[in-house]
């Protein structure tokens, strides 16, 4: 029984250290929908976003028919590391284009961030929801 147990320990061990990074790293892929304040003050709007993720690095595009007016490119440099989603979205209203950064921690199906402009000096936060899979 003692040497059962013995050899038992170190490869529970072994197990242990392969699944732990596993578990660890969050993974952003599928469909999520963003809420955040409407920059003209008009209440909330949610955003609907779709991710896929290899390895760390996160691609993606994003929805903005609630907002006709606003075109977006898909998502750039995206990385999910520790926890955190960065990525860049460039975003047009009447011929102007300017790079929106979004940053936030992920934590399961939910994330909570912060959307920067910097052509507009503007920081605007927000949270996110998984959309379940069918």
């Amino acid at each position: 029984m003692n040497r059962i147990l013995r050899s038992l320990v170190p490869a529970l061990a072994a197990f242990a250290l392969f699944v732990a990074p596993l578990s660890a790293q969050d993974n952003v892929s599928g469909a999520w929908i963003m809420t955040i304040d409407s920059p003209d003050g008009g209440g909330l709007i949610e955003i609907p976003f779709t991710f896929a993720q290899d390895g760390t690095t996160v691609t993606g595009t994003v929805d903005l028919s609630v907002m006709p007016q606003v075109q977006a490119s898909e998502i750039t440099e995206g990385v999910l590391e520790d926890g955190i989603l960065f990525f860049v979205l460039s975003v047009g209203a009447e011929g102007q284009w300017m790079s929106v950064e979004v940053e936030a921690e992920v934590n399961g199906d939910e994330m909570v961030g912060e959307v920067y402009i910097a052509e507009m000096g503007q920081l605007q936060p927000f949270t996110a929801k998984r959309v379940p899979s069918r």
